[in-house]
């Protein structure tokens, strides 16, 4: 800075700007004088509206040359970008005199440089346009094939996408949406004949044979009541359909999406309407009302007729891919929509948890960057109601931190730690004894025995004790077992004390309490069987001695 005010306060700028208007050398000198030029002037120190128009008009006609230095162009290219983001006066010269062709010519040069700052001046002209201006321009470059151009050469290109020019990208593509911005706004109007003729096309589309075959011969209160029938089932929540396109946003947007989805994909659209028309009642799924509701959540997630950021780079490479890709993009969230309403056996209470997981299953594929409209539509549907639970639940883990690899490293750490607490703590539990049940073959439960390990872990001590009794002393008991005996452990059906009485729903819960251990004894297998009181003495017994073998 303190260099830049000491060249502009001797009349650097001025020198430098003689150097360029004269234009005497056409190549490196001129390339060195448009750049320290530019370096001085983003300093902030002297405005842009302080330019001549004869100096614009030569910096212009430097960009407008054929065969001209590959390094002056771009330097040119940049401050005429500049004059025209801060000087609306300027801005319009800077418009009538350099035709949108040679801005074409430029981004069709095999020259990243070129092409960045051709296209940096384009979205500058764009911006500087008035609302009507824009549309012409942007009709005029979409008709010489520059969105095809983009997704081809600048896109697809082998050379990576700086981030200059992935920010002008997403300044063209929130352009381009914006011409929505107007429709958007507008509510349908009752009294507009094309209007009306519009959603009669609608409704005949959907139902074109059945209405045509029922309403032959009736009177006009029977058709005007047979129209509003095939309203209601085509998802309106009004007899009067224009009562829903009242509101704003989306107002006409919506009825634009759901035409371009009846002509330009009919038999998706019929069988839409006429499966859920089908439907119970509650189950099925309203094409208007989901459209209206859908256009608005498009236009959420595209920020249509938001303002440009500054600094955003965020653009998606599918909108380049195909002519009205709003609308494309519609067709196939639409049909997402009735997908995922089936797959949550959604009834009619649902339908803003329904929009909840669609907004998600869109959100999180755009995120993607997908580079075409069809690789959209295989990962949307990839990611279907129950992926979304699932993406749900581990970003849940992820943000409480259970997943998080320190916590896993530490759970590593203290894993081995903890197991022989627990096992510290089972042992303890075994060595206090617990009281079973004695079941008969009569399912009597009269008697009670006591089993506990010894102090020492070495031997299984048991015996009959008395109900109402104090826990026995290990010493009082007269039964054990030594654990070096014990060859397995048996649960449920395994057991052979309940093996026995068969499959009946009466033994199902023993079945959950039951265990037995098989030992030596002498020079034959024989068993100890349990019949615990609860399962949490199941688990306390069996863990154990399973995890000891």
């Amino acid at each position: 800075m303190t260099f830049a005010q000491e060249v502009i306060s001797r009349d650097g700028l001025q020198r430098l700007g003689t150097i360029i208007e004269d234009g005497d050398d056409l190549g490196e000198v001129l390339a060195l004088g448009l750049k320290a030029f530019l370096e001085l002037m983003e300093h902030g120190v002297v405005s842009w509206e302080t330019l001549s128009i004869p100096f614009v008009r030569k910096v212009v006609c430097y960009v407008n040359m054929n065969l001209m230095d590959a390094s002056v162009q771009p330097l040119a290219l940049r401050l005429l970008e500049s004059v025209t983001l801060s000087s609306p006066a300027l801005g319009q010269l800077v418009k009538s005199e350099v035709p949108l062709d040679r801005l074409l010519v430029h981004l069709q040069v095999m020259n990243q440089q070129l092409q960045t700052k051709a296209m940096a001046l384009l979205t500058a002209l764009l911006q500087g346009a008035n609302p009507t201006e824009r549309k012409h321009m942007l009709d005029y470059l979409w008709q010489r094939n520059l969105r095809q151009f983009i997704y081809k050469n600048i896109i697809h290109s082998a050379t990576p996408l700086g981030d200059e020019m992935a920010h002008h990208l997403y300044v063209l593509q929130a352009l381009t949406l914006g011409l929505l911005e107007p429709r958007m706004r507008t509510p349908l109007d009752p009294y507009s004949q094309e209007q009306r003729e519009q959603l009669q096309a609608l409704r005949q589309a959907a139902f074109e044979l059945e209405g045509e075959s029922l309403s032959t011969g009736l009177s006009a209160d029977r058709r005007r009541s047979l129209c509003a029938r095939e309203f209601r089932k085509l998802g309106f929540s009004n007899s009067n359909p224009a009562q829903d396109l009242e509101r704003v946003p989306p107002g006409l947007l919506a009825l634009d999406n759901m035409l371009y989805f009846s002509r330009h994909a009919p038999s998706a659209y019929s069988r839409f309407v006429l499966e859920n028309s089908s439907r119970e009642d509650k189950h099925e799924c309203p094409f208007a009302r989901s459209s209206i509701q859908l256009t608005v959540l498009l236009c959420e997630l595209l920020r249509v007729g938001e303002p440009c950021s500054e600094t955003a780079q965020d653009f998606s490479p599918m909108f380049f891919g195909q002519d009205q890709s709003f609308h494309e993009f519609f067709c196939v969230a639409i049909q997402l929509l009735n997908k995922t309403w089936k797959e949550m056996r959604a009834t009619q209470e649902d339908f803003d948890k329904v929009m909840q997981v669609v907004r998600e299953q869109l959100a999180r594929t755009l995120a993607l960057k997908p580079t075409s409209l069809e690789l959209f539509r295989t990962k949307v549907n990839a990611l279907t109601y129950g992926e979304v639970l699932r993406l749900r639940q581990t970003e849940r883990l992820h943000q409480e931190g259970t997943l998080a690899p320190p916590i896993l490293e530490l759970r590593e750490k203290l894993k081995p730690e903890l197991m022989s607490l627990i096992r510290q703590q089972r042992l303890l539990r075994l060595c206090e004894g617990t009281l079973f049940r004695k079941i008969s073959s009569r399912r009597r439960q009269d008697k009670l025995w006591f089993c506990c390990l010894s102090p020492n872990h070495k031997v299984l001590q048991y015996g009959d004790v008395e109900e109402g009794t104090n826990p026995p002393t290990p010493e009082s008991l007269p039964e054990q077992i030594p654990v070096v005996d014990i060859r397995a452990l048996l649960t449920g059906k395994d057991c052979p004390h309940v093996r026995e009485k068969g499959s009946g729903k009466q033994n199902k819960d023993l079945y959950e309490l039951a265990f037995s251990i098989s030992y030596d004894h002498g020079e034959e297998e024989a068993y100890l069987n349990f019949i615990a009181p609860s399962k949490r003495d199941v688990s306390v017994w069996v863990r154990l001695s399973g995890a000891d073998g």
